[in-house]
């Protein structure tokens, strides 16, 4: 019968296996994570579990999952402690985690969630709840009131017993009791937003003003939005993972995390009140993220969902696979070559250094990233990654053409049957429209790549109006279509 880590099996660790450097049953909660999933706990609980283990035990973390009780599920038997391992083709290792309190399920607990916030003892509130969990309208400037949970949220807090579904809807309940104390709060976000903080800013306060105004200006003047970069590749893991865990640490781990051993926070130096000395453990506190989340937006995601559309559509489940087949990286090359121009000069950091860095991690065969895990909700996340930096070689007269390819395949992909006739599912917010669109439209690629780009939200109005790039967008697609995916970058490259 397999034992499962915990605070109780700690003795029966294999002895080459350090245990938790720290009483955990020691110290308070400090900081509220809302969006427990496989990044948080090998990123930001990963830099609170070092700062613990220095003797500054009042940051220990509530976890909070909006949705699924999975996660809790698994943590809750093992005393919510868990093992992170770091693969790499050279080396392998692994260091258990102990920073989380707990977990709490929202939907079966929304109002302990609520409290816990409002605690006076939680100085921090920390976010991964992916780009769709900021509940933005289509333009991604703006709360989107319509959507169901946001008035369903809007109709709870007016009530006695408040029990909200979303992200900007418990922050703002916990702040109408945070309001009655005083107590200032600190919302850093780690999601793979440009400004991520400022948006987290507009979409609390948007929901508050539709509540109450004074609340709106009492998070104004008390509550700090921290933009922040993060970095770690972290992909899902399988049940062979756990098996292979389990041999080395002598204990079954269920919620363990395998991860990369490069780990990246920067975060912008705007709290409210006490903030965790992340910066003793390899965080960044900077006046300004902008030049870092922009480096890594651009470089590194711009060329992690290039790899997942043109590589899936070559046949490769692995991100791993596809940087190593020759053509994809060359083209993976040449679009930095671009995106580069687009990049300010980052402090400390060689950029062209930082490329090659990127292309090395994607090649990291230990840490097996899927095609389709990093393919999804492409309308959430090509606007930062792809658009933005198109948008800026456009206005100094440059045509992208790297990017244009890259945006033509993920209209391919949208079309969910790959290049064999095999049929699969497109995951994003926005699925049944673009699905439908791109299977509609796939004999005529103009009309197709227009109201893909037009009802995804992912340009401007200044980009959709630049006739060049779109008929650059629709020459790819046309060549897709009639040549497949390699012989279109192959050509490409040719040129």
């Amino acid at each position: 019968m397999e034992q499962l880590l915990s605070l109780s099996t700690l003795d029966k660790l294999n002895p080459n296996i350090k245990g938790l450097a720290y009483d955990k049953n020691a110290g308070s909660v400090g900081i509220v994570h809302i969006g427990i999933g496989a990044f948080h706990r090998a990123h930001q609980a990963v830099f609170t579990n070092d700062l613990i283990a220095l003797g500054d035990n009042q940051w220990k973390i509530t976890a909070v999952s909006l949705r699924s009780a999975n996660v809790r599920n698994l943590m809750q038997p093992q005393d919510s402690v868990y093992s992170v391992v770091e693969r790499s083709d050279e080396q392998v290792n692994v260091s258990l985690v102990g920073a989380i309190q707990d977990v709490l399920v929202a939907p079966e607990l929304p109002q302990q969630v609520v409290d816990v916030i409002a605690s006076s003892q939680t100085k921090v509130v920390t976010l991964t709840v992916t780009e769709k969990g900021y509940c933005r309208d289509k333009s991604g400037l703006h709360l989107d009131l319509n959507n169901p949970d946001i008035q369903a949220d809007l109709t709870s807090l007016t009530s006695a017993k408040a029990s909200p579904k979303t992200m900007p809807g418990f922050i703002v309940a916990a702040c109408q009791k945070r309001q009655s104390t005083g107590d200032k709060l600190t919302v850093v976000s780690c999601d793979n937003l440009p400004s991520n903080g400022s948006v987290t800013k507009t979409m609390v306060l948007e929901f508050a003003a539709a509540l109450d105004g004074q609340l709106a200006s009492w998070i104004e003047n008390n509550v700090s939005f921290c933009n922040s970069m993060v970095d770690r590749i972290v992909p899902a893991v399988s049940e062979q993972d756990v098996c292979d865990v389990a041999n080395v640490l002598g204990l079954t781990d269920k919620s363990v995390v395998i991860t990369e051993p490069f780990k990246q926070w920067v975060i912008e130096d705007n709290f409210a009140s006490d903030k965790p000395q992340w910066d003793k453990v390899g965080a960044l506190f900077v006046k300004d993220v902008t030049v870092y989340e922009d480096m890594k937006l651009r470089l590194l995601n711009g060329a992690h969902s290039t790899l997942a559309y043109i590589g899936f559509l070559m046949g490769y489940e692995y991100i791993h696979q596809a940087v190593t087949d020759k053509t994809c990286l060359a083209f993976v090359k040449a679009l930095h070559a671009d995106v580069l121009k687009t990049v300010e000069d980052v402090p400390g950091i060689d950029l062209e250094e930082y490329a090659s860095t990127i292309i090395a991690r994607f090649s990291n065969s230990k840490v097996p990233y899927k095609t389709t895990q990093v393919a999804t909700d492409g309308s959430q996340k090509l606007a930062q990654r792809l658009i933005s930096p198109a948008e800026i070689l456009s206005k100094q007269g440059i045509i992208s053409r790297p990017i244009a390819l890259v945006v033509a395949s993920w209209c391919r992909f949208l079309e969910s049957v790959d290049e064999q006739g095999n049929a699969y599912t497109v995951s994003d917010p926005l699925a049944d429209e673009l699905v439908g669109i791109a299977q509609h439209n796939k004999a005529d690629e103009i009309t197709q790549v227009k109201l893909i780009l037009e009802e995804s939200g992912i340009c401007s109005d200044a980009m959709l109006q630049d006739s060049n790039f779109i008929d650059q967008v629709r020459v790819f697609l046309k060549s897709i279509h009639d040549k497949g995916i390699g012989n279109t970058v192959k050509q490409f490259l040719a040129q």
